[in-house]
């Protein structure tokens, strides 16, 4: 389904980004299955749904910029945001508890979707970056407010400022991840995951969740205008273009 699959094991559905060729990065297509499947396992009498990319390489590497740098214009950046906005708005609102299954490096949208899950579990061997600021641009998915309420606001705007990309150990010690585990016990934790909450009563679990949510609410679909228009705004200029060629001559070099 255009880059990604969805199943259902026993009581637990995995969401997975299968783009290995392209570090699971999202193009439009992709954007668009992953709106789907949330959409489809919303239906499911599942008690978690696991998200997480193919191989060990990346979770998601963000949008797939060799199809989207190709449209500079404002409107279709805009139109690109508010879509995807809406595609990461939608965790919150699942009953169940939405896990990241961070099994490689979460880069630019990537961290969004990571920091979108309601929590993270991730091999000690992958990084983190919200780097869209070293390409001229910020994030417009929802990862600026959900990152500033994950960590706190000096620390998030640290990382969003900076594009710093950190290690599995420095996400954990912050609050950005909340487990972490060996590489070579990272599958067999992801089971024994999927089987405790198997255990805890769906009602129990959604209960859980809305308690947690009316406390501090996860989604702010109140602040999209502002940062969606921002990030078209972003995306348009000349500056982000340039920081665009930097990286691309980097990357050849």
């Amino acid at each position: 389904m255009g880059g990604v699959k969805v199943v259902r094991r026993l009581a637990v559905a995995s969401i997975t980004i299968d783009r290995p060729g392209a570090r699971n990065a999202l193009n439009l297509e992709a954007m668009a299955a992953l709106d789907a499947a949330l959409a489809e396992v919303a239906g499911w009498d599942v008690h978690a749904v696991f998200i997480r990319g193919t191989g060990d390489r990346a979770f998601v590497s963000g949008g797939d910029l060799k199809e989207l740098e190709s449209v500079r214009d404002e409107d279709f950046a805009l139109g690109m945001a508010r879509r995807m906005r809406a595609t990461l708005d939608r965790i919150p609102a699942l009953p169940m508890p939405v896990v990241a299954i961070v099994n490689g490096h979460a880069i630019g949208g990537g961290a969004e979707v990571a920091i979108a899950c309601d929590y993270r579990l991730a091999a000690d061997d992958v990084k983190i970056g919200f780097t869209q600021a070293t390409l001229g641009l910020m994030p417009a998915w929802g990862g600026i407010e959900r990152l500033v309420q994950a960590i706190g606001r000096g620390r998030a705007l640290h990382l969003l400022t900076t594009g710093r990309t950190i290690d599995a150990g420095e996400a954990k010690a912050i609050g950005l991840f909340e487990e972490v585990v060996p590489r070579a016990d990272f599958e067999t934790r992801v089971e024994a995951l999927a089987a405790e909450l198997a255990q805890v009563p769906l009602p129990a679990l959604a209960g859980i969740k809305r308690a947690a949510d009316a406390a501090l609410p996860y989604a702010r679909p109140e602040l999209a205008g502002n940062a969606t228009a921002d990030f078209a705004r972003a995306w348009a200029a000349e500056a982000h273009w340039e920081a665009m060629d930097r990286a691309q001559q980097r990357r050849r070099g």
